[in-house]
């Protein structure tokens, strides 16, 4: 009785176990492509080919195009994948037939998600204005900046942003020399200012695509497909009061 107690212990421990582990398991593709990315692919084996093969390319199972005749030139077997792909997961496959009308075996998949559109905004700020030079309550004020792509994310993808600022008109540079920026590859990221320089200041960002660590796979364009805010916020730092002097009056 004792025994069978433990084994269906150990059982259910090791059940446990498995949908943790699984709960934490993260898929990757191959190619990421934004916006109008794209890409040409190729099998190696094209090297090997005589003249006359033929290389057979599928999409998501279905055949893509005309099979292509190796001419000798490298390259002349390459498909490229289209800027208008779906957004979505699609798996891409070839086969060899030669000459001879020899077909040989269908490859693994080469993974290709397109991503989806993307677009940033900022929120009000934490606080309007506040006083410089610590002279009054608040000394900070938090703008957020959040990103909503059109559906939701696979796997290992984020994004970085980049804050900018102007002061008087005047662009800051760095940034960083006014506050601080938060939120790493999230969806939300933060800037709170906190100079005690006055003047007003307005704010913009930008996100683009990025692959998180871990990620192998390939970003196209590699400029992550930035996108930036349409509507900019401002805050205003006002002057500390001067020191008064007192008179006689009368």
């Amino acid at each position: 009785m004792k025994r069978t107690i433990t084994r269906t212990a150990l059982a259910t421990l090791f059940f446990l176990l498995g949908i943790t582990f699984s709960s934490y398991a993260q898929t990757y593709y191959h190619l990421y492509l934004c916006d109008a990315g794209t890409a040409k692919l190729r099998t190696p084996q094209e090297a090997g080919l005589a003249v006359g093969d033929k290389v057979h390319w599928f999409v998501d199972g279905n055949p893509y195009g005309t099979p292509l005749t190796y001419n000798g030139t490298a390259g002349s077997t390459d498909i490229t994948v289209p800027a208008n792909l779906a957004v979505g997961l699609h798996n891409y496959t070839s086969s060899i037939e030669s000459k001879d009308l020899c077909m040989g075996p269908l490859s693994n998949p080469f993974t290709v998600y397109k991503l989806p559109s993307k677009t940033i905004a900022l929120s009000a700020p934490t606080n309007p204005t506040y006083c410089g030079d610590a002279s009054g309550t608040n000394l900070s004020s938090v703008i957020t900046a959040t990103t909503t792509p059109a559906v939701p994310l696979p796997d290992g993808v984020g994004y970085t942003y980049t804050w900018s600022a102007t002061h008087n008109g005047t662009v800051v540079n760095p940034i960083t020399s006014i506050g601080t920026v938060g939120g790493g590859n999230a969806a939300t990221t933060t800037f709170t200012l906190s100079t005690t320089d006055a003047g007003t200041y307005v704010f913009n960002a930008a996100v683009v695509y990025t692959l998180l660590a871990g990620n192998t796979g390939t970003l196209r364009p590699t400029d992550g497909c930035e996108v930036a805010t349409t509507t900019t916020q401002t805050i205003t730092v006002t002057p500390k009061p001067g020191k008064p002097t007192i008179v006689l009056a009368n």
